[in-house]
């Protein structure tokens, strides 16, 4: 079980490195990457899986959806995937390193199971800024095609 002190550093990481690193990410894929923003559909199996607190899951879910042969059409959401899943190990390999999160506050190392919990905590508290992001572009690139065909045409 996670210590209050482990649970409230993860609030905090959450606020002030995974919120603006999973909007930087999505301006890449939008700005640099050139992909839409991703569907509903991607969007909801994702959230789904990162609410499990399970990295493992996730890191399955966004390596199956990178290997599937995805129409033409829907090469954004293989980019995506692709890049999410760098993303994901980044953050596995950062619990020890730049968080500080795998030990108590003796010093000692924390369980695996905790570990587990924790990579799972962050996982979701990322998947969840990434997704209302992408939310937001999608509004956002709507409202500007809106904008572009001007007021009589819908």
């Amino acid at each position: 079980m996670l210590s209050q002190k482990h649970l409230q550093k993860i609030e905090l990481l959450s606020d002030t490195v995974l919120y603006p690193e999973s909007v930087a990410f999505v301006r890449r894929m939008i700005q640099k990457e050139k992909c839409n923003p991703l569907p509903a559909t991607q969007v909801n199996g994702l959230l789904n899986i990162a609410l499990t607190l399970n990295y493992e899951n996730v890191r399955n879910f966004a390596e199956h959806q990178r290997e599937r042969n995805w129409p033409s059409n829907k090469r954004d959401i293989k980019t995506f995937y692709t890049h999410l899943e760098k993303e994901l190990v980044r953050l596995e390999q950062r619990l020890d390193t730049e968080f500080s999160l795998t030990k108590d506050q003796y010093g000692r190392r924390v369980s695996s199971e905790d570990e587990r919990e924790m990579l799972g905590r962050l996982t979701r508290e990322y998947v969840q800024h990434l997704l209302a992001e992408n939310l937001l572009a999608e509004a956002e690139i709507k409202e500007q095609r809106r904008f572009q065909q001007g007021p009589y045409r819908r």
